[in-house]
């Protein structure tokens, strides 16, 4: 009963991570549109009033400024002088955010961006057998930091320590290793054969 429940909060928790970015980003659109609109009234009033498909010719006028800012935005976060701001905001103030990193690196593999570090993929023996787990840094010669996932929400987890000789490698990208996470394990025995 008490794992039935685990999975259920696992689960709504895992929700909750998938549609408050998205969330987010419907309200940033929204609030982005009012305030385009609002500049771009006084010259679309003198225009004649226009709908096409059902848009009225100001919201498209909106959506085309958002989507030229949103372009330049792309190019710009490209020059090595944005760059290097991101990494000091990420330095100085996200890296506090608890599971920034983890959900940042992730979101690039899934998305399919170039990653500049891309986290290996091992297991780890915990009381309650192998478990998958990323390699975030090597602490000294003989220890490392790991981030051991939920299933099948692997947005939470454990940070662990774990000694060289405990850490095995699996040879998987991160994109398969979560995949078969969130599946609860389906797939793991592809994913190790002659591994274990």
């Amino acid at each position: 009963m008490k794992s039935i429940l685990q999975i259920i909060k696992a689960t709504f928790l895992g929700g909750i991570f998938f549609l408050a970015p998205l969330i987010l980003l419907l309200v940033l659109l929204e609030k982005g549109l009012a305030i385009v609109q609002k500049i771009t009234h006084p010259i679309v009033s003198i225009l004649p009033r226009v709908s096409i498909l059902g848009l009225a010719f100001q919201d498209i006028i909106g959506i085309l400024i958002i989507i030229i800012l949103c372009l330049t935005a792309g190019i710009l976060a490209r020059t090595a002088k944005a760059q290097k701001l991101v990494q000091k905001l990420e330095d100085g103030v996200l890296s506090f955010v608890p599971g920034y990193s983890f959900m940042k690196k992730t979101n690039e593999n899934i998305m399919g961006f170039e990653s500049n570090e891309d986290l290996k993929v091992v297991l780890v023996p915990t009381d309650a057998g192998l478990q998958f787990a990323f390699l975030i840094e090597q602490i000294n010669e003989n220890n490392f930091s790991v981030f051991i996932p939920d299933a099948p929400n692997p947005w939470s987890g454990s940070v662990v320590f774990v000694e060289k000789k405990d850490i095995k490698e699996v040879g998987m990208t991160q994109k398969q290793a979560l995949a078969c996470i969130r599946k609860l394990g389906f797939g793991a025995k592809e994913l190790l054969k002659n591994k274990l």
